[in-house]
């Protein structure tokens, strides 16, 4: 595999709200439909979301809009089916982590990563770490360039809608 195939992402998202506070708006259905439709999916369905005192499941499937180029409509949509699972665990000293997977339907393209709420001193800050893979040749770069723009735009535009609601800075 070509390593300009693989895509990585790093985003570090500080909110004035605990872990618990966070980690409750990250695994509340009702909030994940709501985050959804404000950032423009449709068709939003969660299909799990269970806490326990380990942590929690979620897994939601949405259609995303997506600005697709030319070259890339043989695996784009204009709207995509997007399912995304999170695995959370709570950890020692307030900290919550989740591994994340992302699936597009019929896009041949691995997203994977981890979130990680850790406490600070005025709040927390969200880890976030993302892989775009993709081994398909020659269009393979391309197409995993844009899925991970996309993410990228995603994750800006969910900081600043939980931040709203969170009322953080």
């Amino acid at each position: 595999m070509e390593p300009a195939e693989l895509m990585k992402i790093r985003r570090d998202h500080e909110y004035s709200d605990s872990t618990d506070t966070v980690f409750a708006l990250f695994t509340d259905a009702k909030e994940i439909k709501a985050k959804q439709k404000a950032l423009g999916a449709r068709n939003i369905r969660v299909e799990e979301c269970d806490r326990d005192a380990d942590g929690a499941v979620v897994r939601f499937v949405r259609e995303l809009p997506a600005d697709v180029p030319g070259i890339l409509s043989k695996f784009l949509q204009p709207w995509n089916t997007v399912e995304q699972s999170e695995q959370w665990r709570i950890c020692d000293d307030g900290v919550f982590k989740a591994d994340l997977a992302i699936d597009i339907t019929n896009v041949p393209v691995t997203v994977s990563g981890t979130l990680k709420l850790e406490p600070v001193d005025d709040g927390c800050v969200n880890h976030v770490r993302m892989t775009i893979d993709c081994g398909i040749p020659f269009v393979g770069k391309t197409l995993a360039e844009f899925v991970a723009t996309d993410c990228k735009r995603i994750i800006a535009e969910e900081y600043a809608y939980i931040s709203d609601q969170l009322g953080s800075t």
